[in-house]
C-alpha cells in the first residue's frame, strides 16, 4: 500500500554499548593539505618595492666587501667617503616633506645640542702644518692643502682637526684621539660634497642623519658671514642644522708665522667688512 508523502517513520541506527571508562576519538574532517611549495598568498595595501638598480646593487657588494675587511689593511680611504656609495645614499636620503611633525622638531633640537660650536678664531690654528705630537690630516696626500692650485712648492698637510672638547682633553691627558681626523679643510670638503650630493639628487636626508658635528658662528663680529657658509633650505631639510663653512680652494693664501707655515682665509670676510675689488689675489 502506497504511504502518502509526508508520512515517516523514524529508525534509529543501532548503537555499540561502551564499557565504563571506555574514550572513543572520532577523527577531524581531513582538508586539502597545504603544499609547501604553493605558500598562501598574503594581502598588501602597498605597492611592492621597485627592483633595485644594477648601480645599487653593485655599490651594496663593495661597500660590505669593504666593511669585512681588516681597517688596518685597507689600500684606500674609500670608507671615509660614504657619498661616493649609492647604496650608502639609499639609506641616508629621503624624498622631501612637506610637513614637519613635534617628535621631528624635538629630535632635531636634542642633536643640536651635541654639535659643538667653533669660533673663527678657533679654526684658523688649525690652519697650519702640524708641530711637536700634533699629527697631520688622516686623508695624507690627497690633503686639501695640497690641493691649492697657486701655492704650488710651498703646499703642504694640515694639521688634524679636533673638536674643542677633544683639544681639551689633549691638552689635559696629552693623548689623541686613537683614530685619526681629517683636517679642517678635508673636513669643510666632505661635508659640502655630501650637502651638494643631495642638493643635485633634489632628496633630504632622514631626520636621524647629521651631516655635521660642528658648527660655525655667523653675523658677529670677528665671525663669519653667512654668505659664505652653507645650510639646509627652510623647506627641506638636508643634513646641516647650522651654518658650515663652505670650502673653496681659491679662498686661502699661503704665510708665515714664525717660520710655520699657515693658510689665511683672505676670502671669507669678516661680517661688517667690505672687501675692495682691487684686494690682492693669491698668488698675484
Amino acid at each position: 500500500m502506497s504511504e502518502h508523502w509526508n508520512q515517516f517513520q523514524l529508525t534509529q541506527r543501532p548503537t555499540k554499548k561502551r564499557r565504563a571508562g571506555e574514550v572513543v576519538f572520532s577523527s577531524l574532517p581531513q582538508s586539502e593539505s597545504m603544499q609547501e611549495d604553493m605558500p598562501p598568498d598574503i594581502l598588501q595595501t602597498e605597492s611592492p618595492a621597485p627592483a633595485p638598480s644594477k648601480t645599487r646593487m653593485v655599490a651594496e657588494t663593495t661597500f660590505f666587501n669593504q666593511r669585512n675587511q681588516d681597517f688596518w689593511h685597507r689600500t684606500d680611504l674609500c670608507h671615509l667617503r660614504p657619498y661616493d656609495f649609492p647604496y650608502v645614499r639609499a639609506l641616508l636620503q629621503q624624498p622631501p616633506c612637506d610637513t614637519l611633525s613635534p617628535e621631528e622638531i624635538k629630535h632635531k633640537e636634542h642633536v643640536r645640542v651635541s654639535i659643538q660650536v667653533v669660533r673663527r678664531a678657533y679654526e684658523e690654528g688649525y690652519l697650519r702644518e702640524p708641530l711637536g705630537k700634533e699629527r697631520p690630516c688622516i686623508m695624507g696626500d690627497q690633503c686639501q692643502g695640497l690641493q691649492l692650485p697657486h701655492v704650488n712648492d710651498n703646499a703642504f698637510i694640515l694639521r688634524e682637526f679636533l673638536l674643542p672638547t677633544e683639544e681639551d682633553d689633549f691638552k689635559r691627558t696629552g693623548k689623541l684621539p686613537q683614530a685619526g681626523r681629517l683636517c679642517l679643510m678635508c673636513k669643510r670638503s666632505e661635508i659640502a660634497r655630501a650637502f651638494i650630493n643631495i642638493r643635485a639628487d633634489g632628496m633630504g636626508v632622514k631626520n636621524n642623519v647629521v651631516l655635521q658635528d660642528y658648527r660655525n658662528i655667523v653675523g658677529e663680529e670677528g665671525e663669519y658671514c653667512l654668505e659664505d657658509c652653507i645650510l639646509s633650505s627652510h623647506t627641506i631639510f638636508q643634513g646641516l642644522l647650522d651654518p658650515v663653512v663652505l670650502h673653496l680652494r681659491n679662498a686661502y693664501r699661503l704665510k708665515l708665522v714664525d717660520g710655520v707655515r699657515y693658510y689665511e682665509q683672505w676670502r671669507m670676510k669678516y661680517p661688517g667688512q667690505d672687501m675692495h675689488f682691487l684686494t690682492k689675489a693669491p698668488g698675484s
